[in-house]
């Protein structure tokens, strides 16, 4: 029994850890956070991200091995094309957060000495602050905390059912084991995205202080790819 506990907690963990860096979750927290930047910020949407994730998974989990309910094909197929489509939207998105955040080249002097820098600012023209300079202050709608979760829950939709086939396998039958995979699993999932967000977030935050230009290059790149993956994943899923 420890054995095959031993088995179901590392390969479980192990599995989340790769699944969470599946092209079409990287490229829509990649979106969100490109959307909003802030170091603060990134790894909240992440870690919300996760929770969705998980969230979702282990209510399937309970309803398909607790009670025999199974999740409709045809809800499975829907959250699929709303992959696509959710990240073609996202880049859409970014591209007219972009448009209103534009470059600005801004003047400040130190006595008699005068500097000019490129700063990113806003439709008001005010320097938009990021969370060194906010604290990282929560949103006043509290909308930016809840649309990873619901991203994270579609993510976690569209990829129950493979997530779900290897429980059988691993549980051998038993009802406390299956929810102990997905949980380690989706345990996995939260650590390998946190990592990645906090590597993501590492380096918006170096171009953001030092490279602004090639700063706003990197958000028009990401919106790109996220349009691209977007239309790619309908295309495969239709």
């Amino acid at each position: 029994m420890l054995a095959g506990s031993l088995s179901i907690i590392t390969v479980g963990f192990g599995l989340g850890l790769m699944h969470a860096l599946d092209a079409d979750h990287v490229m829509a927290v990649s979106s969100l956070s490109n959307n909003k930047p802030g170091f603060l910020r990134t790894l909240k949407f992440c870690l919300n991200w996760a929770v969705g994730h998980a969230g979702i998974l282990l209510l399937s989990g309970a309803l398909l091995f607790g009670l025999g309910f199974q999740l409709p094909g045809v809800l499975i197929y829907a959250a699929e094309v709303s992959v696509g489509v959710l990240l073609v939207v996202l880049g859409l998105v970014c591209f007219w957060q972009i448009r209103r955040q534009r470059l600005s080249l801004v003047e400040h002097s130190h006595g008699a000495l005068v500097h000019r820098h490129w700063r990113i600012v806003g439709d008001d023209g005010h320097q938009v602050l990021n969370d060194a300079d906010t604290g990282g202050a929560r949103s006043k709608t509290g909308a930016g905390n809840h649309a990873p979760v619901m991203v994270g829950v579609l993510h976690g939709l569209a990829g129950s059912a493979p997530a779900l086939a290897l429980v059988p396998v691993m549980a051998q039958g038993q009802f406390f084991a299956a929810l102990c995979y997905l949980l380690v699993f989706s345990l996995g999932v939260g650590v390998s995205m946190l990592f990645f967000g906090f590597g993501f977030a590492a380096v918006q935050r170096k171009f953001q202080a030092r490279y602004v230009r090639l700063f706003q290059w990197q958000r028009h790149f990401i919106a790109s790819c996220s349009i691209v993956a977007g239309g790619f994943w309908i295309a495969q899923t239709l």
